[in-house]
């Protein structure tokens, strides 16, 4: 519904006279400049001349302020209903966000409580059988071991039975095997092994100047010192790669090619 009052640029409680000074100026300012027809200020300028008719009138103004105060009654009802259902739709949302929330929770919360963890270990272990301990008071526990206690002291001062048919093991030893020497027969005693005594040589080394003494008889094991050139060293024993040498006070092995035969 159009608003004449809007239109004409008045109040609604505008009087004739009001009404008509707004009506001639807006048709001073709507009149085309020259012959040329305008389409716009044409239906502007209907709208204006129709507002004036109505509301000039005093029957057609009584029943156009009754429509438009319906009409607007009608808008502000449309206006707050629409509030009213976006404030129910957002209540309803939340709501069902909640219950939904709740529901949820609840069914986890039963399958947490029934679902129990398994040890892997104990699936596979059977426990064996027990017996029952049967929880004794501590007066009474104290009680027999007090009756007890005399008891057991009596049996370890007794002396154990042995009873007499019981045999005996006796270990054998063997004496040891007697040599009987023939006449103008040699005795042969057994071989002693004698320590054996090292010498001392001169270290020869190639062009880097120094011979790496290895913890073992290997090239890829640890060096435990390094030997300049023409140090004497102490062999205590050959090997057919290596020979183990004593330098200061580190023992190992350096290869066979670095000790001249003596």
């Amino acid at each position: 519904m159009k608003d004449f009052y809007y239109i004409l640029g008045t109040d609604n409680k505008a009087t004739p006279g009001e009404l008509n000074d707004a009506y001639r100026k807006l048709a001073q300012k709507l009149q085309p400049a020259g012959q040329q027809q305008d389409y716009f200020l044409d239906n502007h300028f209907g709208e204006i001349t129709e507002a004036y008719i109505t509301l000039s009138d005093p029957l057609k103004r009584s029943k156009y302020d009754r429509a438009l105060k319906k009409n607007y009654q009608r808008r502000l009802y449309y206006f707050k209903i629409g509030h009213i259902n976006v404030a129910v739709m957002l209540t309803l949302i939340l709501f069902t966000g909640l219950f939904g929330y709740y529901v949820i929770e609840s069914i986890s919360g039963g399958k947490a409580k029934k679902t129990v963890p398994v040890n892997p270990i104990a699936a596979i272990v059977k426990p064996g059988r027990h017996k029952k301990r049967h929880t004794v008071p501590v007066n009474t526990a104290i009680k027999k071991t007090k009756a007890v206690t005399p008891k057991i002291a009596k049996a370890v001062n007794q002396p154990i039975p042995v009873k007499a048919d019981t045999p005996v093991p006796i270990r054998k030893v063997q004496p040891p095997p007697v040599v009987i020497q023939q006449p103008g027969a040699i005795a042969i005693q057994p071989a002693v092994k004698q320590p054996v005594q090292g010498y001392t040589a001169t270290i020869q080394a190639n062009q880097t100047g120094v011979v790496n003494l290895h913890q073992l008889a290997s090239y890829t094991s640890a060096v435990v010192a390094n030997i300049p050139n023409h140090a004497r060293v102490l062999v205590l024993e050959k090997g057919p790669g290596f020979y183990k040498v004593t330098y200061g006070d580190k023992t190992g092995y350096v290869p066979k090619w670095t000790i001249p035969s003596p």
